[in-house]
């Protein structure tokens, strides 16, 4: 045989071989260019076992999604919450209700880890995908899964999946509703028929304790004929209510999912579009890298998707992504998240001042039971706002709550020039907390003055202490807002409110003149090796604004945050600097409040999907602390961006802006003030441009 023929066979035998691979192994998802993960909208995962995930929620239903891109991880079910559902005054999971596996037989689809692999979280429409190759054996399904939770419709879940199959058969779906949480029992559960002739499997549960009930409602195929190498669909509706009634529960759950159902492209559509919505409030760092830009929208992103308008429920130091600290609301919400919102989404960060006059009743009993006047409100709070921090702990008496409650009250009225709500609302807590503080606070009779004893500061490190600086500025603040408030409505004051402020004893040193953080700060264990767990002394200058008389207090802010700031322990929580950053910005160090920006985000962001810890620590991987994603968006709107509210002088805001030079210019869309809407732009040379819109 010639060379030549040999050559030729050999050729052709290749090509054969070739012909038959192609034909008996299934076509494989390919491996997707990796690109750099900056993109100032979309963030990407290529690594299938990433470990810290990502949640989606709607501020009233959530689920946590990891590498499988469903509810489910390795099989395992992955928590989802509900807001206000509460078990014995604990946030407790729901049933896992964005679950959705393949089979072929017995045997389920799982991810093929050696095939192309991605993960996209689109911020501007809140929907998340996951591309890939799930194999059951040599059986193969190459496609996408995708999962929104409705900014639209408040009940509605969506898992879409648009797959090919290598074989042609029958594909098997299981959707089932994992229960992972004892206190939870399953009432019942049918098939239902609805009204445009599809069933739908209803599933309704109550807590054991509290009652509360919950009704999901879910439509999705049990299996489906497939053709090789031919797409098909795949749809799972859920529809979630809770109520203190099953049948409202129940009944609130149907109606939702034959509405959706009536729609599906037009569901998706409202979905898109109400994203669309909030992101015209943006705040764009023109200038900053894609990454930054990204950063500042990821924070805004997970705020937005914990709050919604017309909900009674506060936000949990994780929102809806995990129920760390039992679900409780803390001061998180009122001191650091609220302010994050109010400028721009009034109508979300209206639920956080609601709920504390929803729980009003509850703080005017822990008041009762403590022999006090008023309301205290708890340090830590859930269904009815009564006090949940466990027994023992000093934290119960970090008794600042109660005036940074009152601080977010005023801010809405002051942001709204709502007098109805203030009359209705925000007057009964604000009256309440002032009450109690006039009792409170102890008169000195040697001193002449009133004085804060056995409080739980801002650090907490530094456990009871007398006098902390910061309770007693706070509480100056709620009582003058009461006065304030009182004559806004045109009734007459407690004269004590006024009184108590004006005797308040507020920790100066005459030497240094700067702020005493508290009584026996700077000796003993308190010495100079000793640092506070998070800012605390220097939180005086802001948020509280605190001012004394008519005095300039410039030299008593710059020599109090030049202390302090060096004395805050280096792996405390993420808010310190933040507060920082718009210290330094009132001050006029803006390379001081560009950097402590960067330091407000920057050690605290995790994994692709720039998860937020609590500390530059890792133990908090799989929870997302929207605590510590406001503080971003607070440095630059009341810091670079220079944005003040006044708490008892003019109505208007001022604005003095401290632009970084990395940036060339500064956007806040659509600024809401007083019935004002108008976009403020921060140029070089800090020269501000509003443009109103209204």
């Amino acid at each position: 045989m010639s060379k030549s023929l040999l050559r030729g066979l050999l050729v052709i035998a290749v090509a054969v071989a070739i012909v038959i691979a192609l034909l008996i192994i299934p076509a494989r998802l390919p491996a997707p260019k990796h690109t750099s993960n900056d993109d100032p909208w979309v963030l990407v995962n290529y690594n299938p076992e990433d470990k810290y995930g990502t949640f989606l929620a709607n501020g009233f239903i959530s689920t946590r999604l990891m590498g499988d891109g469903v509810g489910n991880q390795g099989g395992k079910p992955l928590p989802c919450f509900a807001a206000g559902f509460y078990e014995n005054e604990k946030l407790t999971p729901i049933p896992t209700w964005s679950d959705l596996r393949f089979y072929y037989g017995n045997t389920m689809f799982v991810v093929d880890k050696t095939a192309g692999y991605k993960q996209t979280l689109n911020m501007r429409t809140g929907i998340f995908t996951t591309y890939a190759t799930w194999r059951a054996k040599k059986k193969m399904l190459t496609g996408k899964i995708q999962v929104l939770v409705s900014r639209a419709d408040p009940n509605i879940g969506l898992i879409r999946a648009e797959l090919t199959p290598s074989f042609s058969g029958v594909v098997g779906i299981g959707a089932s509703e994992s229960v992972t949480e004892a206190n939870l029992v399953k009432l019942n559960g049918a098939l239902l028929r609805l009204t445009g002739g599809r069933s739908a499997v209803l599933s309704v549960y109550q807590t054991k304790q509290s009652k509360i009930a919950l009704a999901i409602a879910t439509v999705v195929p049990t299996n489906v004929g497939v053709r090789e190498n031919v797409k098909f669909e795949v749809r799972k509706w859920v529809s979630i209510s809770t109520s203190t009634s099953t049948e409202r529960a129940r009944r609130e759950a149907l109606t939702a999912l034959e509405h959706v159902l009536s729609d599906e492209g037009g569901a998706i559509i409202r979905h898109k579009r109400a994203w669309e919505k909030l992101w015209q409030k943006d705040i764009r760092a023109v200038g900053s890298s894609r990454k930054q830009q990204q950063i500042i929208h990821s924070c805004m992103f997970y705020i937005l998707s914990s709050v919604r308008e017309g909900s009674k429920w506060s936000i949990p130091p994780m929102g809806l992504s995990n129920n760390a600290f039992s679900g409780h609301v803390f001061w998180d919400a009122d001191t650091w998240i609220f302010p994050a919102l109010i400028l721009q989404h009034p109508e979300l960060a209206r639920s956080i001042v609601h709920y504390r006059y929803h729980t009003l009743p509850g703080a005017i009993i822990n008041a009762r039971e403590s022999g006090m006047p008023g309301a205290q409100y708890a340090w830590e709070s859930g269904y009815t706002g009564r006090e949940d921090t466990p027994e023992g702990l000093p934290y119960r008496h970090g008794r600042h709550i109660n005036g940074d409650v009152a601080i977010a009250q005023w801010q809405y009225f002051l942001a709204t020039g709502d007098l109805n709500w203030l009359r209705t609302r925000a007057w009964h807590v604000i009256k309440a907390t002032a009450d109690w503080w006039v009792a409170k606070a102890k008169w000195i009779p040697s001193k002449g003055r009133y004085e804060i004893h056995q409080v739980v500061p801002p650090d907490e490190s530094a456990e009871l202490v007398n006098n902390s600086v910061y309770t007693n500025a706070i509480a100056v603040i709620n009582l003058r807002i009461a006065d304030k408030a009182s004559r806004v409505l045109g009734w007459k004051p407690n004269p004590r409110w006024l009184q108590t402020a004006e005797q308040m004893y507020i920790p100066i040193d005459p030497k240094t003149r700067r702020f005493i953080a508290f009584d026996g700060y700077g000796s003993g264990k308190f010495g100079p090796a000793y640092r506070a767990k998070q800012a605390d002394a220097e939180l005086v200058i802001y948020p509280l604004q605190f001012t004394i008389g008519q005095q300039d207090m410039t030299a008593i802010y710059e020599n109090t945050f030049r202390f302090y700031a060096e004395r805050v322990h280096s792996g405390g929580p993420a808010m310190t600097s933040s507060a920082h950053a718009v210290i330094a910005a009132r001050l006029g160090d803006c390379e001081r409040a560009y950097s402590e920006f960067v330091k407000s985000y920057k050690p605290f962001i995790r994994g692709p999907f720039n998860m937020f810890n609590e500390k530059p620590s890792r133990y908090l991987d799989n929870m997302c602390f929207l605590t510590g994603a406001a503080g971003p968006i607070q440095a630059i709107l009341f810091g670079l961006a220079g944005i003040k509210m006044d708490y008892f002088g003019t109505s208007e805001l001022t604005i003095k802006p401290c632009l970084p030079r990395h940036w060339k210019k500064l956007v806040i869309k659509k600024i809401q003030w007083r019935g004002k809407t108008f976009d403020l732009t921060v140029l070089p040379g800090n020269n501000v441009k509003i443009t109103p819109l209204n």
